[in-house]
């Protein structure tokens, strides 16, 4: 194996799970399993100082960052996990039956939680690495589905934003406010 070097590659998002808030590990029900596609948006704002008839100098600062998951399977626990809302079953075997409320007006504005997202990746000398990308604190909009539609079936879509934060994603206070940070880990 050759040195290990602080440059990589991404490729695509393999792994996106909920974290917890307390351990800052994967939360029990919290993975979105069998992510299709995702997306991570950077808001930003900026202002224009001016004076003479220039511009003088510009302030920019990151308002949040826009999270995109589209998975082609529904956990029903992770949809109580997001929701608050609690996860009922009846009957036993192949006839089990799994219910939950959806888009139950109380179960919108539920409290943050922090978010992993996984890109597996190569570094410049081609060593195998994972990037991790932790948001810290993500507020998630009301879970959306796509289709069903032909040869693509029923996609479910998680969506929010990644505010600043005082907090790292273990509660541990931060020197300065974040929306997260970004690893180049070994891979597993």
């Amino acid at each position: 194996m050759s040195a290990v070097t602080s440059t990589v590659e991404g490729f695509s998002i393999s792994h996106a799970a909920i974290i917890s808030a307390t351990t800052g590990l994967e939360e029990t029900y919290g993975d979105i399993y069998g992510v299709n596609s995702g997306s991570l948006d950077l808001q930003v704002g900026s202002y224009s100082n001016e004076g003479d008839d220039s511009i003088l100098s510009i302030w920019d600062w990151v308002e949040m960052a826009n999270i995109q998951v589209q998975a082609g399977y529904i956990s029903f626990q992770l949809m109580a996990l997001l929701t608050g809302s609690t996860l009922s079953s009846s009957g036993s075997g192949t006839g089990i039956r799994y219910d939950i409320p959806l888009w139950e007006e109380d179960s919108f504005n539920v409290a943050n939680r922090p978010m992993r997202v996984r890109v597996p990746s190569k570094d410049s000398n081609s060593n195998t690495r994972l990037i991790d990308v932790i948001l810290f604190s993500v507020k998630f909009a009301p879970i959306s589905f796509n289709g069903p539609a032909y040869k693509d079936g029923l996609k479910v879509n998680y969506t929010g934003k990644a505010l600043l934060s005082a907090t790292n994603e273990a509660g541990v206070t931060l020197a300065k406010r974040a929306v997260g940070r970004i690893m180049s880990i070994a891979s597993v």
